[in-house]
């Protein structure tokens, strides 16, 4: 009874890791059941391992083709070959040990098969070595390399907005530097700073300033196309990289994005909006070029009033559409 309590155990314990690792969840009074009724039959069975055997064949069986069939569909692509790998050893251990209970139901084995095993038994348990080791260690090389691609998420997110931070933006910019040096496909850089943000923190206290800034990239990152992306660019300054856009392309985005980030007064809150400055990628550009002129184009946006896109010339807020 320990015996088979424990293996049940043992390999619910997997069931309900590799579900929680791919993010679905598992009923518990089903596994509750399943290690009770292994339990039960092996109680019941006394002896006769056999009858233990070609129960639990089929549980387990059922519990491993589960397994497979989980880690199959929710393939990461960072762990893909590992996690293909596992999942394919489940699924070899979940044909093979309904074919034992039905090899051991056909034979009619009435002996203790544990100390008369047939020969076959011997290539089943080679096997059951290999799963065991290519299971287990799959599964903690594929927590690995989860663990790491989180780390590195983490460290390329703003924790504050959830956007990319800048290490991202710095890697994304140099991507498309060199991608553009090499096919001469245009894109451009955006930089957007929220205005008065210092006098929202100052009347309002931080916890309302950092409330600003999560609401302004939310609304920053739903008015972007599906191609762009959004970064944290530090303090109240946020950039955006527009892949594949030219100089009219971007200067109509960044117009309606001014529209669209900009909130009226309420409860007491200033009005917030924010201002762009716009640089367009040129051949022979380095990431502190185009950055420099994004900048210079929004010192000129807040200079001249504020809400405001600034590229050669300049875009008014007012009238622009979406």
């Amino acid at each position: 009874m320990l015996g088979n309590g424990l293996g049940a155990l043992s390999v619910s314990l997997y069931f309900v890791a590799i579900r929680q690792f791919v993010g679905r969840p598992y009923s518990k009074p089903w596994l509750a059941i399943m290690v009770g009724s292994v339990v039960v039959v092996g109680a019941v069975a006394g002896q006769k391992y056999q009858v233990a055997t070609i129960f639990n064949g089929f549980v387990y069986g059922a519990l491993e083709l589960l397994n497979a069939l989980t880690l199959w569909r929710a393939t990461q692509s960072e762990s893909k070959p590992v996690q293909r790998t596992v999942a394919l050893a489940y699924f070899l251990m979940g044909i093979v040990l309904p074919l034992r209970a039905l090899a051991l139901i056909l034979s009619q084995v009435n002996t203790d098969y544990l100390n008369a095993a047939p020969v076959w038994h011997q290539a089943i348990f080679i096997f059951s070595f290999v799963y065991i080791v290519v299971t287990k260690l799959g599964f903690v090389q594929m927590c690995k390399i989860k663990a790491e691609t989180m780390i590195v998420q983490q460290s390329l997110t703003d924790g504050l907005t959830g956007l990319a931070n800048r290490r991202a933006f710095d890697n994304a910019l140099q991507i498309a530097l060199n991608r553009s040096n090499h096919d001469a496909r245009p894109f451009s850089v955006v930089l957007v700073d929220l205005d008065h943000f210092k006098e929202l923190n100052d009347r309002f206290g931080h916890l309302a300033g950092d409330a600003a800034l999560v609401a302004f990239g939310q609304r920053l990152r739903a008015g972007l196309r599906m191609q762009d992306y959004a970064f944290r660019y530090g303090g109240e300054e946020f950039c955006v990289l527009l892949p594949n856009t030219d100089a009219a392309e971007a200067e109509a985005v960044a117009g309606r994005l001014c529209v669209e980030v900009a909130l009226e007064e309420q409860h007491g809150h200033p009005a917030q909006t924010a201002s762009f400055g716009v640089a367009i990628w040129r051949r022979g550009d380095t990431a502190d070029t185009l950055i420099g002129r994004a900048d210079h184009a929004l010192y000129r946006a807040k200079s001249l009033g504020r809400n405001r896109v600034e590229l050669a010339g300049h875009v008014d807020c007012v009238g622009v559409t979406a």
